[in-house]
């Protein structure tokens, strides 16, 4: 099992001297995050299975929804009052969970790098086949001088160490048990207690956001990897006899039903249009035959997770749904909180993301008492997308 431990319990202090109020990785850009952008870099990783993010104990409502968010974040932990000693809980707490862990492998990474691509996590994993810690580093460029004496260092012999940093699991964890002292990082121990190391190639694009100009350089990156689609569905059913419909997945007893050759949902039916529409993947009758015997009388929430998987293969999230319900019948404003809950638990999204409005035709028009119901939608979504 391949672990990944995401350090964001620091308290940013360098980069809150300039009157910033919160943590470097929860500074949000676009609406955006470091932290949120890295996790879903991470999670977008085929080889990662788990991840472990280790926050302060102040900052857990800035992560409030993330397990909801992010599947394979299994684990949120408090860390402590320096990195190491972070380290080694999420190194404990992931230990006491998996007990055998003589196959695993275990990569720390900053949240402070949101700029992680995948193929340095492919290529620390493959090293360690060989040895027992794999991390990424940059020859350094620049003219290193003394501060006080403006003396010059030889930098041919000097590296820049980044994250993550790789470890075989059990070799990293007895190495953290046997350390005494303080350690700038992982490789800093490894190396005290004698693992095989090997650097790879860093990236100048994994750079370290610490002082509040680093940000003019995250706003212009982050604008690179994310696009926003905007998508519109409709859908209308007429009022046949029966004692009950199906609204936003919720079936309330009605005077009616409604004909259709699935349940008939007309909600659930606009909000799956909206998807596909956003996507660019056609239309609810293109992947669902109207007329199939296949999807006679289903849960429409069969539509609305197919939608949600094309959603997920693009890398994509919901940032705003507005519903516009059209009807005379039934009177939505007293089952309104109980359908804006139960589409949060659908589509996996926070309740503030989803706004229902309801409108009437006073009986009159296309859609009135008589004769149906009809839900207009539109949606936002933020697609990851980036070669």
């Amino acid at each position: 099992m391949i672990h990944f431990i995401i350090l964001a319990a620091g308290k940013s202090e360098r980069f809150k001297k300039k009157k910033n109020k919160i943590s470097k990785q929860f500074y949000k850009f676009r609406g955006i995050s470091p932290l949120e952008h890295l996790i879903t870099s991470v999670s977008n990783s085929p080889s990662i299975n788990s991840i472990t993010l280790v926050i302060n104990k102040d900052d857990k409502e800035e992560i409030k929804g993330f397990k909801m968010k992010y599947p394979k974040l299994n684990t949120v932990v408090s860390g402590g009052n320096t990195r190491q000693k972070s380290v080694f809980i999420a190194l404990k707490n992931i230990r006491k969970k998996r007990i055998k862990t003589r196959n695993d492998i275990v990569l720390i990474h900053d949240a402070a790098r949101p700029f992680l691509e995948n193929r340095i996590i492919e290529n620390c994993i493959l090293h360690l086949k060989k040895y027992d810690g794999v991390f990424p580093a940059l020859n350094t460029d620049d003219t290193l001088r003394n501060k006080k004496n403006l003396n010059t260092y030889d930098r041919d012999i000097i590296i820049s160490s980044q994250t993550p940093q790789a470890f075989k699991f059990d070799k990293i964890y007895i190495a953290y048990k046997r350390a005494k002292g303080d350690y700038s990082d992982d490789v800093a121990i490894a190396n005290e207690f004698g693992l095989r190391l090997k650097k790879i190639e860093g990236q100048k694009l994994n750079f370290k956001i610490t002082n509040p100009s680093d940000i003019v350089i995250y706003e212009k990156l982050i604008d690179q990897y994310y696009r926003t689609r905007v998508g519109n569905g409709f859908d209308f059913h007429k009022f046949k006899k029966g004692k009950s419909i199906k609204l936003g997945g919720l079936k309330i007893k009605s005077k009616f039903s409604l004909e259709a050759n699935s349940d008939g949902d007309p909600i659930l039916h606009s909000i799956t249009d909206a998807i596909l529409g956003a996507l660019n993947e056609k239309d609810i009758g293109f992947h669902f035959e109207p007329d199939s015997k296949t999807y006679k009388n289903v849960n429409s929430v069969i539509f609305i997770n197919k939608a949600l998987k094309l959603l997920k293969n693009k890398k994509g999230e919901i940032i705003n749904l507005d519903l516009n319900i059209i009807c005379d019948y039934p009177k939505i404003n007293p089952i309104r909180d109980n359908i804006r809950n139960n589409l949060s638990k659908i589509l996996k999204i926070k309740k503030d993301s989803i706004n229902i409005k309801a409108t009437s035709t006073e009986d009159e028009g296309f859609v009135n008492t008589k004769k149906g119901i009809a839900c207009q939608t539109m949606i936002s979504l933020r697609v990851f997308d980036y070669a």
